[in-house]
This record gives C-alpha cells, structure tokens and sequence, in this order.
C-alpha cells in the first residue's frame, strides 16, 4: 500500500513536469512563437512600478526607466543602482533584474541593465518503449519505468540594455510668450539597443532590438490650467522592439521568431495634500500588446520614508510598500497576475 502511494507521487510529480516541459516547447513552436516570444520582458521590472499594477511608463523617474521608458532617465540624480528578485509562490521560475544608471553633465545620462527569467532543474525521464504495450507494462515490472530522472534542464531568458536619454528644458521667455504661467516642462528624449537570448534544450536564441521613449514632465500644472497648486503632470510614451526583433535559433533550420511592435502610453499626476498629510501619485498606462490592456496605480506617500500603493493590471489586483531609509529605497509588491501570485521585492541606491 505504502509502495503504492509512492509511485503515485512519483508519477503526479512526472505528469506535472512533463506538462511544464511542454508548455516551454509549445512557447518555441510554429503556432505561438510569433506571438509570445520575448514574453518574459512584458513582465516589467521594480517593485515600486509593479505595486502600481504597472501603470509607469509616465512616472519612469529613476533607474527602472531602462525598461519602462528610456527618456525618464533623464530625470534622475547622481548615480542609481536597482537590485530586484521575483518568485513565484508555486516555486516555478523566478525573475530578477539588476540597473545601474548616471547623469552625466546637465543633460545627458546612460544607464544599463540585466533582466533574467528563469526555470531551473527540470527533470528529464526517458521516452516509453513504443513496441511494450499497456497491459504487458502492467503486469511485467522489468518493463514498467524507474520514474528516476536521467537529467535536468534549464529554461532561461535573457535580456541586456544599454540606455541612453537627453533632455530639453523650453525657455522661459518662450513659454511666458504663449501666455502661460508657472515653469516651462521639461521634454525628454531616450533610446534602448538590447540583446534578448533565450537558451533551452542546449540550443538558443538570439537577437538585437531597439527602444524609443519620450517623457514630458510639467513640474507645475499651474502653467496649462492657470490654477495654483495643483501639483505636476507628465506624459510619456515608449515604442518597444521598433520594426519589429527578430530571434534566430542556432539549430539546422535557422528557425526565426518575430517580437512584434509595442507601444505603451501613459501619464501620470502628482501633488502634496495638507488635508491628508502627505502625497498622492495617481499613474494610466495602455499597452498596446495582447490586444491592449489597461493599467492604473495609485499611490499614498506618507512624508518621504513611507509609501503605499494599488494598483490593477488589466483587471489584476496588485499591491506593494515602501520605505526609504538614507539613501535605500526598498521596496515590495504582491501580484495576483497569472496562474499564482508573485511576489517582489527591489532595492534602489541613490549615490
């Protein structure tokens, strides 16, 4: 009975990975490939964004901006460097995400970054002998399997981007001379050149793609609506994989797949309340990609060491936390996207 409940386990855990192996296969087939190849890098990086339901392509003010959008690292400070690791409560895959950025000059900064997915330590069994049939299986135990891996497998995507951005600030007079008030906005300019890899079964794929972001950011509102203190709004679109990213596998076939065009656009406002005593950042992105999804986050900032957020991705509940403690800022967020909740946890320096 005992012997029993054993290979039971064994072959729920077999089916469990066969099944997940073939959904890795099915992701490089000739149906889906040109669908959800470089899907890993629609995901989205920093914790902070992700507690906002991804709602950042109009915020994008600090080093995460190599992902969301190129043109708002121009916006920050100094040096800044962001560590993230994701998980998956199922424990199958995780993500992580490494960028450092500078400001070089007044206007002019670089960054680059890692972003890596990855499922470790598949196991592989040997194929069943076709010519055995079922019910000699049953009966002959030299014919049944060992239900012992003869190995394991690795699933990997990776992505490296190298980011540039410039920003332009409109003179003052230009701006008094169209009959507003308040500061002129800062526009701000950015691009990605980035390698994306994808390794399985001892073959991979790879391919070059490019970015595009531009970010305006009206640090007061005043100047458009002619009312005082209503807090700053910015604007930001970014073009993904421009003319398209094409991924060639080194197998006999050479075979091809095509990252299509996206486009994500998004804005986002924010503004100190006394009433409530502190801040509030409200952020819409749209994302073009998988016909379109909608996402929307909303955050409280208590003072400047503490943060809350909400966010939905498309209708998904997300959530997170932060706090900034000298010149960390650590961050959390809980995701209920997919088939199980993630959670994320980023820290960012600011040097």
């Amino acid at each position: 009975m005992e012997g029993r409940k054993k290979r039971n386990q064994v072959l729920s855990k077999n089916l469990v990975s066969t099944l997940f192996l073939c959904l890795l296969l099915i992701a490089t087939s000739n149906v889906w490939g040109d669908n959800y190849t470089g899907d890993f890098l629609t995901v989205g990086v920093g914790a902070r964004s992700m507690g906002l339901g991804g709602a950042y392509v109009g915020i994008a003010n600090d080093v995460t901006a190599t992902y969301w959008n190129p043109a708002g690292l121009g916006l920050i400070k100094g040096v800044q460097i962001c560590l993230m690791h994701g998980a998956r409560s199922s424990g199958l895959g995780s993500y992580n995400y490494m960028g450092v950025a500078r400001r070089f000059q007044e206007r002019f900064s670089v960054g680059a970054s890692w972003i890596r997915y990855g499922v470790d330590g598949i196991p592989l069994y040997d194929a069943l002998d076709i010519n055995i049939q079922p019910q000699d299986r049953k009966n002959v135990a030299r014919f049944r399997p060992s239900f012992e891996p003869k190995g394991q497998l690795s699933d990997s995507e990776n992505a490296y981007i190298i980011s540039m951005a410039t920003q332009y600030t409109i003179g003052q007079s230009w701006w008094d001379n169209m009959g507003t008030m308040g500061e002129p906005p800062t526009l701000l300019f950015g691009i990605n050149v980035k390698r994306i890899n994808h390794s399985l079964l001892g073959k991979s794929a790879d391919g070059i793609g490019f970015d595009a972001g531009f970010l305006a950011h009206i640090t007061d509102s005043a100047a458009i609506v002619g009312y005082e203190g209503l807090g700053e709004l910015s604007v930001g679109i970014t073009l993904v994989d421009i003319s398209e990213t094409t991924m060639t596998w080194d197998t006999e076939s050479q075979r091809e797949e095509i990252i299509p065009t996206d486009v994500r656009f998004g804005f986002a406002y924010s503004n100190n309340i006394p009433s409530i005593k502190g801040g509030i950042v409200f952020s819409y992105e749209y994302d073009r990609r998988y016909k379109g999804q909608n996402n929307v986050g909303l955050e409280y900032q208590l003072g400047k060491a503490v943060a809350f957020r909400l966010g939905f991705r498309d209708g998904d509940f997300a959530a997170g936390a932060g706090f900034k403690i000298d010149r960390y800022n650590i961050d959390y967020a809980f995701l209920n996207y997919d088939l199980a909740s993630t959670h994320r946890v980023s820290i960012l320096g600011n040097f």
